[in-house]
């Protein structure tokens, strides 16, 4: 049997290197890193098409259709961000919430003239999902 010899770590140039558990306690973090990098990717990297402008006579009987079967809606706003991209669509149900000025969709107040588009969604069915 061969007898080893101890280890001994010299500083190398006044260079101290951290523990070995520090090492690995930020291996951990790289998933949670990556996953931000991914979305924040994603994120630049989107631009909605815009749809169609509707008339404020479509848009009323789309939410007319939605309050009366109780289904939610999807709105293309026509707000963009800092970059002049359209804003992400709103998704919701219409209560039958409306004012002069604005309609509520889940408890949010939307202005009239910000819509450019709306339709009701549909529902994926179980059976259709495969």
């Amino acid at each position: 049997m061969r007898r080893r010899t101890a280890k001994i770590f010299n500083d190398y140039n006044e260079y101290r290197d951290r523990p070995f558990g520090l090492k690995w306690g930020t291996a951990f973090a790289m998933e949670e890193l990556m996953r931000g990098i991914r979305q924040n990717e994603q994120e630049a990297q989107k631009d909605p098409l815009p749809k169609p402008q509707m008339t404020l006579h479509e848009i009323d009987h789309v939410l007319t259709e939605a309050f009366l079967s109780r289904k939610p809606v999807v709105i293309q706003l026509n707000l963009k961000d800092d970059f002049g991209r359209l804003l992400d669509d709103v998704e919701g149900n219409f209560i039958g919430e409306a004012y002069d000025d604005c309609f509520v969709i889940d408890q949010q107040p939307i202005m009239w003239e910000d819509v450019r588009h709306i339709e009701l969604k549909e529902a994926k069915k179980w059976f259709d999902l495969a």
